[in-house]
């Protein structure tokens, strides 16, 4: 596969799994209501970090423990737990009044949402069962080109989450005039029930 191929392979790939709903997708829309555009490329990159570590463990060969049983149930179950405390500090915010669209009080860190985007990333099982089957896959094609063909392939992947999750909160910051008072206490409502239902579903998948 030449890299031009393979580049636009990785990004149209990484692109549609993007678009589906996840966990990231939500932590993305509802601290984007607080700090704007910049909240995607942020948690892009704590996302960016957790995927180069999982490039690296295939590279090492650790492909067969990522894709056991073992591991699915480990992630999932401690992923799961990860998420419902997420969503139920959504829903402690909201019990007690600390969420607000002023500008003037801060907003999350840098570093934090750096954390989020790595959380997120690590604590969805179905994540790593994508680079233990497609991800790797790719990888393995991009092998022929040497140490460039991994690097264009991570480049175009990443690439596809930082144009996605950018659009989002590009988005929801520019209608964030139409979030003030109760739609936006019921958006971080529905982002953090979606949190609860993806994390004991995970729980439920790792307890099957």
């Amino acid at each position: 596969m030449p890299l031009l191929m393979l580049f636009l392979t990785s990004f149209g790939i990484g692109f549609s799994g993007a678009l589906m709903p996840g966990p990231l997708l939500t932590v993305d829309i509802a601290e984007s209501t607080r700090r704007g555009f910049w909240t995607g490329p942020i948690l892009v990159l704590g996302h960016a970090i957790a995927e180069l570590a999982v490039v690296i463990a295939l590279a090492v060969g650790l492909l067969k423990f990522m894709n056991s049983d073992l591991a699915f149930k480990v992630i999932g179950l401690v992923g799961g737990l990860a998420l419902i405390i997420m969503g139920g500090m959504m829903f402690y915010d909201i019990l007690r009044n600390r969420l607000t669209l002023d500008d003037s009080k801060p907003a999350s860190g840098s570093g934090l949402l750096i954390g989020k985007g790595i959380t997120t990333s690590l604590s969805n099982p179905y994540w790593f069962v994508w680079w233990a089957t497609v991800g790797s896959a790719l990888l393995t094609k991009s092998l022929s080109h040497g140490f460039v063909g991994p690097a264009v392939f991570y480049i175009g992947h990443i690439l596809s989450d930082l144009v996605w999750y950018s659009l989002v909160s590009f988005l929801i910051s520019i209608g964030k005039k139409f979030l003030v008072g109760k739609p936006y206490i019921i958006l971080i409502s529905l982002c953090a029930l979606f949190l609860l239902f993806i994390g004991a579903t995970f729980i439920i998948d790792a307890l099957k």
